[in-house]
This record gives structure tokens, sequence and C-alpha cells, in this order.
């Protein structure tokens, strides 16, 4: 007796395929799925727009795709400090942010990335900072002991625990924006965003930091007279400064180490002729031109 042979209609194989998909972390057919001209999510599943001029393939993209995507996958410890500031440990799984946005087709040209979450609170990064900055896990962060340093990625993190260092411990969660630290005083926590909905990319030139400026003026100064440095996004942005004639950088010392604590920041006392440089950064603009400030001692 010949065998019964079972033709199938082709909408039960393709489902039959994308249910496959979802279970083993696999895709159908190139296994590089695009954002653009995907099917609409299914209710829970974790799901961002990416958007912009800056993209060639806008679209939307579920945590799914994005799992199967080359080198995507990835796990860390995460050494953390906030604009309080506190030291933390995180640990986390996610996809990597240069995985999703190569997909997305990011192009060359682009120079700003904002990541807005469910709840309306977004953070801006320039290209430079956020995909092209070498980052780091310290492992040694709470003895402030830069040895040991891992290169780590910025991830679009779905399991993740604070204070933890533990993976093992990470929990499902929505989508999180996690970004490492470039030195070890670096301050990310701030820009972390929750429950990620959109990405965006944009060709336009966020510009530089407004350079700081000083009170009293630059001049003449009584000795052990104090100055104050001053900043418009004083909230946004740390100044970093130098009186040794040195230029500054992200090792000199922090006027503004806290958002939070205006007790931390203390004015600098001038005991003699001083040349106060320095360095404004942050999140979203370019550093700001290297603002320098003479000041003498007024003869008695």
């Amino acid at each position: 007796m010949k065998p019964v042979q079972y033709v199938y209609p082709r909408s039960f194989i393709l489902a039959l395929c994308l249910t496959l998909a979802v279970i083993w972390g696999a895709g159908c057919g190139s296994g590089n799925p695009q954002p653009a001209e995907r099917p609409v999510a299914d209710a829970g599943e974790k799901v961002i727009k990416i958007s912009g001029n800056g993209i060639t393939k806008p679209g939307r993209m579920t945590l799914s795709q994005m799992l199967v995507l080359p080198d995507a996958r990835y796990e860390q410890r995460y050494s953390i400090i906030n604009t309080w500031p506190t030291k933390k440990m995180w640990v986390a799984r996610g996809v990597k942010l240069t995985a999703v946005l190569q997909a997305a087709g990011i192009k060359e040209q682009a120079q700003m990335i904002t990541v807005k979450g469910a709840d309306g609170y977004q953070y801006s990064f320039t290209r430079l900072q956020l995909l092209q900055t070498r980052r780091f896990y310290f492992p040694g962060l709470m003895q402030d002991d830069p040895s040991g340093a891992q290169l780590v990625e910025p991830i679009l993190a779905y399991e993740y625990m604070e204070n933890s260092e533990d993976l093992s411990e990470a929990r499902a969660d929505s989508l999180c924006l996690i970004v490492p630290q470039a030195d070890i005083n670096e301050q990310t926590n701030q820009c972390f965003v929750q429950e990620v909905q959109e990405i965006t990319a944009s060709v336009d030139d966020p510009g530089k930091w407004a350079p700081a400026s000083v009170f009293p003026p630059a001049g003449f100064i009584a000795a052990k007279e104090t100055v104050k440095l001053q900043h418009p996004d004083l909230g946004k942005v740390k100044m970093y400064f130098t009186v040794d004639d040195s230029l500054p950088t992200t090792d000199s010392k922090v006027y503004n180490p806290s958002t939070y604590q205006p007790e931390l920041t203390h004015p600098i006392v001038i005991n003699q002729d001083t040349t106060i440089k320095v360095l404004v950064r942050g999140f979203g603009k370019y550093d700001s031109d290297i603002a320098e400030f003479h000041y003498r001692i007024r003869p008695q």
C-alpha cells in the first residue's frame, strides 16, 4: 500500500518556522533580520523603534530579532557610579548596541544617538562617546583601583541586577540601556534608560559644550581669596581643572563631583599667581574648548 503523503499549507509552515525561531533563538532564512518590514510584535514582546536621518533602514525590532543578530548576545559585570556619587556593581545580559545599530543601517555620517524610555526619559550621546570610546568594567572600583580593567560593551539589557557581581542573579526586566565607564571616575548611571522604546540617530552636529566661566573674573586677586567655576549646564557636565599649567584631562581634579551635594564643590583657593585651566565634558556634546583664567596676587 502506498504511504500517505501530507501536504502542509504554506501558512502552517511559516507559523512553525517563526515559532521555532523564538524557541531556538534562530531565524529562518539568512539569520540577519532587518528592523524594517517586520511583523508587529506579539503582546508582551520587547520591541523598539529605530529611526532618524542617521539610519538607512528605519523600523521596529523585537528582542527576538536582536538575539539572532551576529555576535549580538552579551553578558557582563559592570562598574557604575551615579551622580550622588555612589559606586555600584551591576550584572547584565543583553544585546550589543553596536549590533542593533548596524542591523538598522546606521550611517557613517551619524553623529548623535538618542535613547528614549517609555516614561519620556531620554539621553543623548555623540557617536564617539557611545560607540567609539573604549569602555571598561573596573573590578577594583570600590577601592579606586583601576588595575584589572576589562573592555566591555554598551548594551540593551533584558536581564540585570543592581548591587551584584554574580551573573546568576540577573533577572528579567524591561529593556535597559547600560553604558560602562570610560575611566574609573566617570559617572554613567544617569544615562541608563529603562523601558527603552526608541533609538534615534542623527547626522546633525551636536556641537561643543560651552566653556566654563569664573567668579570673580580673572585678573588681580587678594591672597587666599577663592575662585568659583561656573557653567550654565552644571547638572549635565563635569568640569576638570588644573592649577599647575598642565592641560586638564579626565584624570584631573573634578570641580563639581556631585549633582546633588553642592557641599562637595569647593572653590579654588588662590595663594600665588595661578592659571586655572578648565575642560568641560558631558554626554550629548563634544568636549568644550579649554578655558584659561590667569590670576595675579594683588600687591599689598
